[in-house]
């Protein structure tokens, strides 16, 4: 493995979380430890681990129950959970499997056992974690996809009802990608479209989404921003992508705004072409045209 992964090791044994330490030792491992499970959910709260090396019989809360725990648990559902424990008997492989362990190895620990079990998981998990980022992204900007896009606004008018929190979705539509296609060529009007899409990660916040709907058109999801505020913002980005060019070309979008409350019963559908609508509005108005 090249890329870094930490490993967190639950165990009651001190001595066995150093041997394990001491074979997987290798410059893109980085160790989290803890002696039980009560332990292990505050190192996890700190810290996610990739994979977790889980003993079986430790006090208080043993590790079947603590993989239980950690499967119901959305942060945690899809961390491998490999048993190290000595029992040995088809019963306790079979609940660990029941329970959703990823793999299950016998004590005394054999180094290159540990070391290829080890390898193989975390290769599975960042194989999975590729192929959904995969699903859910435009191949051409790395944005996430529409689909994703209902699926995630779906999720936040929930956080938004429970929390009595807003948001609010910006709708964008590239300007000028038509006739930078017509005249140079749809490698260049992908290039404006990298240029604005690379812009606007640069500066939006880590909690905000941005999704590809459709050749030139965006979405831009702001959640607990205020749309006076969103506004505001939109147009010091758009002031400052003014700046930047493609064949003398202006990068430039039009926008337009919805905004969800708590209490509100609109649908995902609704709330989009809300917005789409407000920047046909914008486009309209930037060429001019009486409304």
């Amino acid at each position: 493995m090249n890329s870094e992964s930490t490993i967190l090791i639950v165990d009651d044994n001190p001595e066995t979380i150093t041997l394990i330490s001491r074979f997987l030792k290798q410059p893109n491992f980085y160790f989290l430890k803890a002696n039980n499970a009560e332990e292990a959910y505050k190192v996890i709260q700190e810290k996610v681990p990739d994979l977790i090396l889980l003993d079986v019989i430790m006090p208080k809360t043993n590790g079947i129950d603590m993989c239980i725990e950690l499967k119901k648990n959305e942060l945690t559902q899809d961390i491998p959970v490999i048993f190290v424990t000595g029992l040995s008997d088809g019963w306790n492989k079979k609940m660990a499997f029941d329970v959703g362990a990823a793999d299950y190895i016998v004590k005394p620990i054999l180094k290159e056992e540990l070391i290829c079990r080890v390898d193989t998981h975390l290769k599975l998990k960042k194989a999975m974690e590729k192929l959904e980022q995969m699903v859910v992204t435009d191949e051409l900007t790395g944005a996430y996809n529409r689909r994703f896009a209902y699926e995630v606004l779906a999720k936040q008018m929930e956080t938004a009802q429970r929390s009595k929190e807003s948001f609010v979705v910006c709708y964008l539509d590239i300007d000028k990608l038509k006739q930078m296609n017509d005249q140079f060529g749809h490698e260049q009007g992908d290039e404006l479209i990298k240029t604005v899409v690379n812009f606007l990660n640069h500066f939006i916040r880590k909690s905000d989404y941005l999704f590809r709907m459709g050749g030139d058109e965006f979405l831009l999801l702001l959640p607990r921003m205020e749309i006076q505020d969103a506004k505001l913002f939109l147009e010091r980005l758009r002031n400052d992508l003014n700046k930047e060019s493609i064949q003398n070309v202006v990068a430039d979008f039009s926008f337009g705004f919805s905004e969800y409350r708590s209490g509100d019963e609109h649908t995902v559908s609704e709330l989009i072409q809300k917005a789409d609508s407000d920047m046909y509005n914008d486009k309209k108005r930037k060429k001019g045209i009486l409304l």
